[in-house]
């Protein structure tokens, strides 16, 4: 019995350490994307991306039953499409859909359920068939699982009030609108300023339609 609790003890002790390990790293590699999609031009920040998907695919690779780095790599993605040609973006948005889903099957609560809300983005911004898959329904089904998951976030909120007005529901989407203003958000989160500029976007947004 002493060397099994010995045992446990050291696999629990592993465990901790490694997790701090993979936060770590996937911290370092989020904030510097998160710096260089800020204040880098498109031409300039091509070749630190493509470094940053290497660093994270690495990380990927270690932690393949986490969900974190797999949504980092995606975002990383993503961001990588908003400078590419239709054809290139549309093949890194496949394949930043496949990591998502990925994430969504191991936890759909990690990160205060970034990936459901990003999936749910994905599907009502991309084209439909058969350019590509975009879908309503889908793209609700996905921005209404990430308010379950974290009913008072920026993301949540915001990006569902949008798909809201997108179909024509301001009044709905007002409601989302003054919960996303009114979420609280920790300034010591990297992604602290993305979630600011959310929160400012709501704020424009519900001022417009006063």
């Amino acid at each position: 019995m002493k060397k099994l609790i010995f045992v446990v003890f050291l696999l629990l002790f592993t465990q901790s350490v490694v997790a701090r390990s993979m936060d770590d790293r996937v911290s370092k590699i989020e904030e510097t994307w998160a710096e260089t999609t800020a204040s880098r031009p498109a031409a300039e920040r091509k070749n630190v991306f493509l470094q940053l998907v290497d660093d994270i695919t690495e990380v990927v690779t270690e932690f393949p039953s986490k969900a974190e780095p797999l949504i980092l790599k995606s975002a990383i993605l993503l961001t990588m499409a908003e400078d590419a040609s239709s054809f290139v973006a549309l093949s890194l948005v496949k394949q930043a859909k496949s990591l998502l889903a990925k994430a969504i099957d191991i936890n759909p609560k990690a990160r205060e359920g970034s990936a459901l809300v990003t999936m749910g983005v994905l599907y009502y911004k991309v084209p439909g068939w058969p350019i590509a898959f975009g879908d309503d329904k889908e793209a609700e089904n996905y921005l209404l699982k990430a308010l379950e998951v974290n009913p008072d976030g920026v993301a949540s909120n915001y990006f569902y009030a949008e798909f809201l007005l997108e179909q024509g529901n301001n009044e709905q989407a007002i409601s989302y609108l003054n919960k996303a203003i009114d979420a609280k958000i920790d300034p010591k989160n990297t992604a602290f300023k993305i979630k600011a500029r959310q929160k400012a976007k709501a704020k424009a947004v519900l001022d417009s339609l006063s």
